[in-house]
Order: C-alpha cells, then sequence, then structure tokens
C-alpha cells in the first residue's frame, strides 16, 4: 500500500474507517507510516473516532467498535464499494420488465440503481439518496413520505409504514448492517420496521449486504434469515 504524502481531515478519516471495516483492527505505526502524519495528528484523528464511537482506542492502535453504532450515509458510501457494485449487478438480474420493486436506503441497494437503465420497472423507495440517480436514468419512481433523517438520508415513520403497506411489491431489496446465526440486523428500531414491512408486503426479498456484514449483530432484528435471500458478492 502507497504511502500517502498529503490528505485532509475526512480523507485520513475514511482511509482508517475503510481499513478497520476490512480488518476490524489497526496499528498506530501502520497509519503514520500510510498516513505520513505526525503523532499529535494521529492522535486527533483517533480520538475524534472513538467521540463519534466508530473505534475503541486500545494500546498500539485501535479496533472497530464492536457496540456496532449505526454508521452514517457519507462513510458507507465510501466503504467496500467494488463488493457493492458486484453485488449490484448480481441483485439486478432477477429484474425483469414489469415489476414492481421496493428498493430499501442505503449504498448498496443505491448501487443497484445502475443496472436498471433501460428497465421497465417502478421503484419505491423511503431512499432520498437515491433521487438523483433514478430521475437520471428515467426509472419509474414512487418516493416515500415521513419524517427525514439527514444521517442517513431516509424517509421514515409512522406515514412511511402506511404507505408501504398499502401496496404490493414483486421483489424487496434491503440493505443490513449485520448479519447473525439467525437474524438479519440493523441499528436503528425506526428503520428495522420500515424493512419489515416492505419484506411483508413483497412476493419475494433479498438482503443485499457484503461479507464485511457477516457475523455482526446489531440492536434491531430486521427478519430471520429464511425470510430473506442473501444477495453478497462472489
Amino acid at each position: 500500500m502507497k504511502c500517502i504524502s498529503i490528505m485532509i481531515l475526512e480523507e485520513r478519516l475514511n482511509f482508517i474507517r475503510s481499513v478497520l471495516n476490512k480488518q476490524g483492527t489497526i496499528s498506530n505505526a501502520f497509519l503514520l507510516e500510510q498516513l505520513n502524519i505526525s503523532e499529535s495528528t494521529l492522535r486527533r484523528d483517533l480520538d475524534y473516532l472513538q467521540e463519534k464511537s466508530e473505534i475503541i482506542r486500545v494500546h498500539g492502535g485501535a479496533t472497530l467498535n464492536k457496540l456496532l453504532n449505526e454508521t452514517n450515509y457519507k462513510f458507507n458510501e465510501t466503504a467496500n464499494i467494488d463488493a457493492k457494485k458486484n453485488i449490484g449487478k448480481k441483485a439486478s438480474l432477477l429484474i425483469e420488465d414489469g415489476l414492481y420493486i421496493f428498493l430499501d436506503a442505503g449504498t448498496t441497494t443505491h448501487c443497484l440503481i445502475d443496472y436498471l437503465q433501460g428497465k421497465n420497472v417502478t421503484v419505491v423507495t423511503n431512499g432520498l439518496m437515491h433521487l438523483d440517480k433514478l430521475s437520471s436514468l428515467s426509472i419509474s419512481s414512487i418516493i416515500l413520505g415521513g419524517k427525514m433523517k439527514s444521517s442517513t438520508y431516509i424517509s421514515y415513520g409512522e406515514q412511511t409504514i402506511n404507505e408501504i403497506n398499502n401496496l404490493n411489491f414483486d421483489f424487496a431489496f434491503i440493505g443490513a448492517n449485520g448479519i447473525d446465526d439467525n437474524n438479519y440486523t440493523t441499528a436503528d428500531i425506526n428503520e428495522a420496521l420500515i424493512k419489515k414491512s416492505a419484506i411483508n408486503n413483497a412476493r419475494k426479498a433479498y438482503v443485499l449486504a457484503d461479507s464485511s456484514k457477516i457475523g455482526k449483530k446489531f440492536f434491531a432484528n430486521i427478519c430471520s434469515l429464511d425470510q430473506a435471500e442473501l444477495i453478497k458478492e462472489d
């Protein structure tokens, strides 16, 4: 891995997050070499990530926070992007013309949109991050109302769930933060309720999640493993 000579704060933080997401732990020595920064700068960066509950400082380095708090959309957008594109392409092969699909909010489901171009489908979503891409590709879309959660760019709440419950989907494509031995899980109970409703109103449900999510368990259960088929990278 090449040494990065000049890097602004957000780039440094995303680099640390990316390595931790893959390896789970990281040493100060490795970061000092790769980022080419002073020990005081690294200390401030790690302090910031610990204050955000993203990491836990340990002697000589840091580990990913196993308490598994929710990360924001901007972080998720840069993590495991090649795997997410692979998953999106695989999921798109299931979609035929004329289908009504629920597209959950999230960065992996966002990658699926790229492979919908030219397909005659209707997308229903609470993912506000999807709007520009859906519009630019002229994909027929229905945007669910509700409250806005700015950290993950979604609509949620009673209105969102009521609207979902009045619809029927051919397929629901759902994101998940964790996959344990029994359930797909996520950090926010409000988001879990939306995902549950979409799954219950779909003829077939798929969870789109890269392999980094396997073995992790978050606060809120989405559904059991037998209620949705997992699509992950090759």
